[in-house]
């Protein structure tokens, strides 16, 4: 098992307080998992705060590498669409 951060693409965009227009990515946790995508998915699973899923476009998991490891890797960017997991909660409802 590896730390992951998990951060998400919002929908819609942010302004700065000059007037200035940004994509909104927003840090969202700390998960455990295997892989990136497990990470995504299990955070999606077990949000520890209320999270209106509509305003989130995609996310994704970076995974953490170890201090002072050469091999430390920061990027695995496998966007996990927030409507693929929806779906996925539907399939098992009506199963």
């Amino acid at each position: 098992m590896a730390t992951f951060i998990v951060l998400a693409a919002m929908k819609g965009r942010f302004v700065s307080d000059h007037g200035n227009t940004y994509d909104n990515f927003q840090m969202l946790g700390y998960m455990e998992a295997a892989d990136a995508n497990g990470a995504v998915t299990a955070f999606f699973d077990q949000a520890p705060y209320p999270i209106r899923w509509e305003d989130v476009e995609y996310m994704w998991a970076e995974r953490l590498g170890e201090l002072g490891s050469e091999g430390a890797h920061y990027g695995d960017y496998d966007k996990v669409y927030v409507e693929s997991l929806r779906r996925r909660y539907e399939r098992d409802e009506g199963a």
